[in-house]
């Protein structure tokens, strides 16, 4: 016997349910049938996939490893059957639209807007803490649209088959403790954190990553990275004055936390959105950006350190 997609599908329902005849239920088979499948596909990997007790089915270790492999394939099958009748010609049951989000207040804009221009479709979202990923998610066609973002040195070129388009280039503030003698400043020069400890997200994207390097390099000090925290871990060490560390402009703030806007804008960010060519998205793609860029602008005047900036400086014009 070969294995096949229904048979991974049959595995994670018993997974899923935790037990045989409520998975013969959900799958629409009887009991003993579905019963005598897994004991084929238990022979066919060599070992039991479950233990069968009073409390249910349990995977084993062995069963274990083969859910984690089946759910990450099946999502690709489904992919696959989509895509096909998608260049065959044939209307899947609805638009799917496929989005890849990072960690940015952006994402919420994009989402909404996208609901808005195709108020039938099926969004699905995907969240990355850094956008590394994305671009190459679009080029495979694992996604429709996402939201992308590129720093000063590090501006990204769309891969074959995606377009990209900018919505705004934002300023990059830092965060300190309120306690912290330099959170009375309205804005603080980057060298004058040069002795402070860093929280760097452990997932940083290389640009972000090599832009934060050089700027400080270009205020004459090397920055001391002294936690790579996630957001949760980073607010708290950061708000007890452990360390200081970098917040998008458009932020509305923490407990405990001033953000403050850095002197003469060292640090800087782009906001971007990226789609395929032959996706869902592309035929309202100009209606997209000019919604996503409207939102975003709305949003800022929620954030009073961005909005009295902006009224201090006016709108970065370029990533340069």
């Amino acid at each position: 016997m070969d294995l096949e997609v229904r048979h991974l599908r049959a595995i994670c329902a018993i997974a899923d349910s935790g037990s045989i005849s409520k998975a013969a239920t959900t799958l629409k088979m009887s009991q003993p049938a579905l019963a005598t499948q897994l004991r084929r596909i238990e022979r066919m990997f060599g070992g039991p996939l479950f233990e069968r007790g009073r409390d249910g089915a349990r995977p084993t270790q062995l069963g274990a490893w083969v859910l984690v492999r089946s759910r990450s394939l099946l999502p690709a099958f489904d992919e696959l059957r989509r895509d096909g009748m998608r260049y065959a010609g044939q209307a899947a049951e609805r638009i799917t639209v496929r989005v890849g989000c990072m960690s940015s207040h952006l994402a919420i804009n994009v989402i909404k807007c996208l609901g808005e221009l195709l108020p039938g479709a099926d969004v699905v979202v995907r969240t990355e803490e850094a956008m590394d990923l994305l671009p190459g998610l679009l080029e495979s066609e694992r996604l429709e649209l996402a939201t992308l973002g590129d720093y000063p040195g590090h501006e990204l070129s769309p891969p074959p088959g995606v377009r990209y388009a900018g919505v705004a280039v934002e300023p990059i503030f830092v965060g300190l403790a309120e306690s912290h003698p330099l959170a009375r400043r309205e804005e603080i020069e980057l060298r004058d954190l040069a002795a402070e400890d860093w929280s760097l997200h452990a997932l940083a994207e290389t640009g972000h990553r090599e832009h934060f390097w050089a700027a400080c390099a270009g205020q004459g000090f090397t920055p001391q990275i002294a936690y790579s925290a996630d957001l949760g871990l980073a607010l708290d060490l950061i708000a007890s004055a452990r360390c200081v560390g970098m917040f998008q402009a458009t932020s509305k703030g923490y407990p405990g936390i001033a953000i403050r806007p850095l002197t003469g804008t060292p640090l800087r960010f782009r906001h971007m959105i990226g789609w395929t060519e032959l996706g869902p998205v592309a035929p309202h793609s100009a209606a997209l950006v000019q919604a996503v860029t409207a939102a975003y602008w709305a949003e800022v005047g929620r954030s009073p350190v961005y909005a009295a900036w902006l009224d201090r400086h006016g709108p970065l014009a370029s990533l340069t």
